[in-house]
């Protein structure tokens, strides 16, 4: 799901539409987070966002459990490892507490991932936290 119901509106500048398609599979092609990582993230900003176009998508190679998709919506992330839950943490304030994120959980996901790894993450769920707003503004 590159662009859903965002195409028509970000096609009407193709090149434009070309970069974001390109962008956003790379977020989730490089290798440097687990995709599944990566969908725990996104499901938890749309959850924050009240965007059903993203929480009603499931990326297809990705299994999540009822109870950890229960956990997402609320916000309870104990059904998750350690490194889930210090990626959790992070994307759990992106949308409206960024301000918020402590050097001791930027920490937590360079231990868990890697600082490379840990800059591909923040660059995702806050791009995820765009596409959940352009979502919301768009439709």
């Amino acid at each position: 799901m590159v662009g859903a119901n965002l195409e028509p509106v970000l096609g009407q500048r193709p090149e434009l539409w070309s970069r974001f398609e390109k962008f956003y599979t790379s977020l989730w092609n490089s290798g440097y987070i687990d995709r599944r990582v990566l969908e725990l993230c996104r499901l938890r900003v749309a959850a924050i966002q009240d965007c059903a176009a993203e929480w009603d998508y499931r990326t297809p190679d990705v299994y999540l459990a009822d109870s950890e998709i229960d956990g997402l919506r609320r916000g309870d992330f104990s059904a998750f490892d350690h490194c889930e839950r210090a990626a959790l943490t992070v994307a759990d304030k992106i949308p409206f507490q960024h301000h918020e994120i402590t050097d001791a959980e930027v920490r937590a996901v360079e231990s868990a991932y890697g600082p490379a790894a840990s800059v591909a993450l923040l660059t995702a769920v806050a791009f995820f936290d765009v596409r959940c707003r352009w979502h919301l503004a768009l439709n």
